[in-house]
């Protein structure tokens, strides 16, 4: 699973730069999501032993917007997903 959210990451370095790419900004999201849910399920040291980036809050302009709102819809997925695959709540 740290490998998925490493190359999520990997992958959507530029995000910022890609409004035109929803796909791209669901995809930081659902990384962001699955941090989260690793982090609150326990794993708080094995995401600290990885180069991971910091997480960037969207400003409320662009929560708002469609890639703002495809990161959230990530951020949700993301974190549900991987308490379903790690059995938390």
């Amino acid at each position: 699973m740290l490998a998925l959210l490493e190359r999520l990451y990997r992958d959507t370095a530029d995000y910022r730069a890609r409004r035109d790419e929803a796909q791209c900004w669901y995809d930081r999201g659902y990384a962001d999501g699955m941090r989260a849910a690793l982090a609150a399920l326990g794993h708080g040291a094995a995401l600290a032993a990885r180069p991971l980036p910091e997480i960037e809050p969207l400003a409320p302009t662009e929560r708002v917007t469609p890639w703002g709102r495809a990161h959230a819809h990530g951020v949700e997925v993301g974190g549900r997903e991987t308490r379903d695959v790690l059995g938390g709540v």
